[in-house]
């Protein structure tokens, strides 16, 4: 790193200096004593970030070395705020004792990162992509680094970035010179950390070899992967990333998993969003089926949500056993209660692993086994739950732990009491002396007393002085002359003698020796840990998969779920289907069901749904979407019946964004999301399509809309399953000119106090749009309001009169009309007065003045 002139360098300053050097891209924790110190622009830097207080190491006022610093033994909270802003962090410790004498020794001991990065007390999981672009291939390697959890596959270039987009990693690895390609090809993972590695980590021979090392197998053709596949290239840069910046084997990752084409319905990041599938927010998938017990249920949940099966027979499985959890209460008592009690062993044994383990992951792992048996003897007895039961033994493990790691552990090794009771004669020996010292303490003061004649002398433990005898200042000079002064505070002395100095001695000898046996009896333990690591996280992947199934039974037991109909149809066919999370929000409060009617009987894929906003138009193109994934998770849904062909992705264009920092605006968003829509949909494609051509003007945006619904119902390659929401009344006439197109509208009641709507769909085009009915529930101004039904009368005379010439046309194709007045009513009732200037509310109201006038044809 390049310093400051004048600075002057000090040997602990050259240290530091010398390991920044080699991490130049992290920022360096350097640990001294009890807190990690930053200096120069590393201390600037985490000062902004982390709020904390900038200092000077220099009391030169022209040559000060600026420093901020966080304690040691609180880092993970500053780690995760640095990771979560992007950073990269290179832990610095000491590996010396400090003698007071010499320098202490240094060394970088992991580097965290945001894909590495794995906290103690929280579900903070990283995630690790590695990828690598080959003409118009991609291949992949998804590493999970708290599960241990490797996928990797090779795909059409469109393909790898959709299941690369709903992986959705922290961190992507790139070989050398591709990441332009990657921002390009991956706007959706523009804020994902990107990490460039050398050309021959991607190799195929040599990373194939180096894995068939790693794992003791000949070729990786054993677990489903191609040796020259350049997925095994991305594979083993995953692994070998992880283990280079932990400075550890990656022992906990014990396979590679091949990605099948067709193994997951795809959501890509888009969707996942539209749809709010996994946020931590009461308006999300996640939060309405999360009745997980442990971390790793919730985990697997979640992955469950993102990446549901497209494998009929996988899915059947899955329902199998929600359906026996459902009809049986108490077993799903009896296993929740057990679960409660299992903890996140597969990320302590993750940490274990990478040398960044507690002892509190020790006891993780000890607590969740004791466990394991009663699960295990409940499951095997279940019938179809039974095949979840891992062919591994962890019973041997569990005893050992159960007898040597103790009920309750200290944060740190070093302090002590991690070994249990009773487990080594010789550490118990030791510790009978130790527990011995405060009865002897307890004499030795009354037998000082006795002698000296000073009633109030004490004897004490300081852990930085030792042991003492104290005596306040007043009766100080009738210390016996054997006693040596050790301290003086501000109103006592201490002393100490040759007894107490050899009974000191003692002490501190058996606190060294009993950390030594301590540190022995726990590496070992380590030791074993990482010899059953495949036991233990196959143990944990069983946890997790009978918590989750357990969680979706429980939802579908609380909501009256039925269990869909999976077949290889192209049906959609739902009956009383209601939407999972509207209605857990609604509590008490009824929710209207509806119905989706899809199949080859009526030769129905295609639904124009039309009528005002507010209705529930957005709700039921969501359900759909959401039904969808539940079904191809395994999960049983809200509805009373469904048959459901099966689905290779869902597409959702739903509401209005911009991504300025890319340079585009809400309506190039939305165009961007429809053309990948275009491309890439299938015959077994679930689209829904929210107000295409909204985000521009009446003409450009119908224009857009009714082609949109022609390619999407004329492509013989591919005719998927659409939900079309629009607010263009003009395209319902497209299911009088195009087969497979139907009507569908929001329900609205009319009355003498206006109208409400029903939320209940109908097989029929909205006959209007009730904007003005929407604007009086919002308050619009009644003097507004009785204007724009003047002018609705007036537009909707001449409106008519050019939906005929529609209605005539002999073409599919759009015959342009006057619709400008449409515009002009939509502007107006997308404004907010209560958030405009008075200047740019006068400018609204003089531009809609002149555009009605044309419109009006007055001059």
């Amino acid at each position: 790193m390049e310093l400051p002139v004048g600075i002057k360098m000090t040997p602990m300053l050259e240290q530091y200096v010398h390991w920044k050097d080699k991490y130049p891209d992290c920022l360096l924790f350097f640990r001294m004593g009890d807190f990690y110190e930053m200096f120069f622009e590393d201390a600037k830097t985490a000062s902004a970030v982390l709020d904390i207080t900038l200092t000077s190491r220099s009391k030169d006022s022209e040559n000060q070395i600026p420093m901020a610093g966080v304690p040691f033994h609180s880092v993970d909270s500053y780690l995760g705020r640095l990771v979560s802003a992007g950073f990269r962090v290179a832990i610095c410790e000491q590996i010396t004792e400090p003698d007071g004498r010499t320098l202490v020794e240094r060394s970088v001991t992991r580097i965290v990162t945001p894909g590495t990065w794995l906290p103690e007390n929280s579900d903070g999981d990283g995630k690790i992509a590695a990828c690598l672009f080959e003409g118009r291939n991609l291949s992949l390697a998804l590493l999970d680094s708290a599960s241990g959890a490797l996928r990797a596959g090779t795909f059409s270039f469109e393909g790898g970035v959709s299941i690369l987009s709903a992986f959705a990693p922290n961190e992507v690895l790139l070989r050398r010179g591709q990441i332009d390609q990657f921002r390009k090809n991956c706007p959706s993972l523009a804020s994902c950390n990107a990490v460039e590695r050398d050309r021959g980590d991607f190799a195929p021979a040599q990373a194939s070899a180096w894995l068939c090392r790693k794992w003791n197998i000949s070729s990786l053709s054993a677990m489903g992967l191609d040796d020259r596949d350049a997925a095994a290239g991305a594979a083993a840069t995953a692994v070998k990333y992880l283990e280079e910046t932990q400075f550890s084997k990656a022992s906990h990752i014990t396979a590679v998993t091949p990605i099948l084409p067709r193994e997951n319905l795809i959501l890509d990041q888009n969707t996942q969003a539209n749809l709010e599938l996994i946020d931590q927010s009461a308006t999300s998938l996640f939060w309405v089926l999360n009745r997980c017990r442990t971390p790793m249920g919730k985990r697997m949940l979640k992955e469950w949500i993102t990446s549901p099966l497209q494998d009929i027979e996988a899915i059947g499985a899955r329902q199998d056993i929600v359906e026996r959890l459902t009809g049986d209460p108490r077993l799903r008592s009896r296993l929740g209660e057990l679960l409660a009690g299992c903890r996140d062993m597969g990320k302590s044994l993750s940490r274990i692993t990478l040398k960044m383990g507690s002892p509190s992951d020790m006891l993780v792992i000890k607590e969740t086994l004791d466990i394991v048996p009663e699960i295990r003897a409940i499951v095997a007895g279940e019938g179809a739950l039974a095949a979840l039961i891992p062919a591994c033994d962890t019973s041997e493990l569990a005893a050992l732990l159960h007898a040597a790691v103790a009920d309750s552990v200290p944060r740190f090794l070093r302090d002590g009491g991690v070994i249990k009771s009773g487990y080594d004669a010789e550490l118990d020996s030791w510790r009978s002396k130790a527990e011995d010292s405060s009865s002897w303490l307890a004499a030795f003061e009354e037998a000082e007393r006795a002698k000296s004649g000073i009633k109030n002398l004490k004897a004490g433990v300081n852990k930085v002085f030792g042991y003492y005898i104290e005596i306040p200042k007043g009766s100080a000079d009738r210390a016996p002359l054997n006693y040596i002064r050790k301290q003086t505070l501000v109103n006592a002395e201490r002393f100490i003698t040759d007894e107490l100095k050899a009974f000191e001695r003692e002490m501190f000898s058996a606190e060294g020796e009993m950390l030594a046996i301590e540190e022995r009896i726990y590496a070992a333990l380590v030791d074993e840990v990482l010899a059953q690591a495949s036991s233990i996280q196959r143990t944990a992947n069983f946890l997790a998969e009978l918590d989750t199934l357990l969680s979706l039974a429980a939802v579908a037991a609380e909501q009256g779920y039925c269990r869909p109909r999976m077949d290889m149809s192209k049906d959609f066919v739902v009956r009383g289907a209601r939407h999972p999370i509207v209605e857990v929000t609604l509590g008490k409060n009824p929710f209207t069901p509806n119905d989706f009617n899809f199949s080859a009987e009526n030769g129905r894929r295609i639904a124009l749904i039309t009528g005002p906003n507010m209705a529930g138009k957005s709700t039921y193109l969501r359900m759909a979407a959401l039904i969808a994934v539940m079904a191809h998770m395994g999960s049983f849904i809200p509805a009373e019946s469904a048959r459901i062909g099966l689905i290779d992705r869902v597409f959702t264009r739903i509401g209005a964004r911009d991504e300025l920092a890319r340079g585009q605006s809400t309506f190039m968003v939305e165009m961007v999301e429809t053309a990948n829509i275009l491309r890439h949909a299938t015959d077994r494609s679930l689209i829904i399509l929210d107000e295409v051509g909204r985000g521009t003007s009446t003409y450009d945006g119908l224009s857009i809309a009714w082609s949109v619904v022609e390619f999407l119902q004329g492509q013989e390659h591919a005719q998927p399953r659409v939900f079309f929401a629009t607010h263009y009344h003009e395209l319902t006439q497209l299911a009088d000119l195009l087969p497979g197109i139907v009507n569908l509208s929001m329900g609205v009641e009319e009355g003498e106090h206006g109208v409400v709507f029903l939320h209940k769909i109908v097989e029929a085009p909205s006959d209007r749009s009730y904007g003005i009915e929407v604007a009086r529930l919002a308050g619009v101004p009644a003097a507004v309001l009785r204007r724009s039904e003047e002018l609705l009368a007036k537009f909707e005379e001449k409106g008519a009169e050019k939906n005929e010439e529609i209605k005539n046309s002999q073409q599919n194709q759009l015959t342009l009309f006057d619709v400008r007045q449409e515009a002009i009513l939509e502007e107006l009732s997308a404004c907010d007065p209560n958030n405009m200037t008075p200047l740019a509310a006068l400018e609204l109201v003089c531009r809609l003045r002149e555009e009605s006038r044309k419109v009006l044809g007055f001059k």
